[in-house]
């Protein structure tokens, strides 16, 4: 059976092996501390997507504030696991997350690699659009 459920403590050994599959790594004592984080927060949201009790996906959600202009709702994360996509699961991830800010009176956001072309393909599916494109900085 399909299901979509907040994440959990016990969920983040899942969690962190799909991290792998976006290309990341972290150790878990790592993973383990931003996860907590993430469900401590009142401006996060971590959803699983489940099929016969086991974890195939996720998406990470936060508001985020600005000063500047209105805040609004970005994925941080969304990862399907490799042997389960093009099986709507992050589709029903997506639509979860817009289900969420939509009761928030939020817009949603996604911030994607420009290396990745097949996720641009499955935001704009969903009804996203570019809206810019943008150089990161890190210090």
């Amino acid at each position: 059976m399909q299901q979509i459920r907040e994440a959990i403590e016990k969920d983040f050994g899942d969690i962190n092996s799909l991290i792998n599959d976006l290309g990341y790594t972290a150790p878990s004592e790592e993973a383990e501390k931003r996860l907590s984080r993430i469900m401590e927060s009142n401006l996060d949201k971590l959803w699983i997507f489940e099929d016969d009790n086991q974890i195939k996906g996720w998406i990470h959600l936060f508001i985020t504030n600005r000063v500047s202009s209105s805040s609004f709702a970005e994925i941080g994360g969304l990862v399907v696991a490799k042997n389960y996509r093009r099986k709507k699961a992050g589709k029903h991830l997506v639509e979860k997350a817009m289900e969420w800010a939509e009761t928030k009176g939020l817009k949603i956001r996604v911030r994607c690699n420009i290396k990745r072309d097949e996720t641009h393909t499955f935001y704009k599916s969903l009804g996203f659009s570019t809206k810019k494109s943008q150089h990161l900085f890190e210090i």
